[in-house]
């Protein structure tokens, strides 16, 4: 019985951070690793479209989040994800922390304004902006993340 259990919680240690990963939307962290490390990272795609090798594009949906990833055979030089939140609060915690993480991982903010704000380090830059949905009255963040040569 107590070995059911071990395994049990075992398995909830490890599956729980995956699922968390997952629906991160820090996909600027990806720009330059192979395609191969986003499905590693992220898992399977909802569609995937490799027609054409020197664009591979990598979709990734849930209910309140999507992803997109395209890569070539040097890497993801494009990521994009747009997340929606219920309420205004949550959706700006969850921007500082990206914001937070950012600046932890290299990345020099600029603030174009509250809601809109540009990110940057060597090789990668990356768009950010919060809005409110005047429709459903949620509140998206948008992620757009782009290789650059500087």
């Amino acid at each position: 019985m107590k070995t059911k259990s071990y395994k049990s919680f075992l398995i909830i240690l490890v599956l729980i951070p995956l699922f968390v990963y997952a629906q991160d939307i820090s996909v600027h962290k990806m720009i330059g690793k192979s395609a191969t490390k986003v499905i590693q990272a992220y898992g399977k795609p909802v569609h995937q479209d490799n027609t054409d090798p020197a664009m591979i594009c990598m979709f990734y949906q849930t209910q309140t989040k999507r992803l997109i990833f395209v890569a070539n055979n040097s890497g993801v030089y494009q990521a994009e994800a747009t997340a929606t939140y219920n309420t205004e609060s949550s959706a700006r915690s969850v921007l500082d922390n990206f914001i937070s993480g950012s600046i932890a991982d290299g990345f020099v903010p600029d603030t174009i304004s509250t809601e809109d704000f540009f990110l940057s380090k060597t090789g990668v830059k990356v768009d950010l902006q919060l809005k409110e949905n005047k429709i459903t009255k949620n509140f998206e963040i948008s992620v757009k993340a782009r290789k650059s040569e500087d």
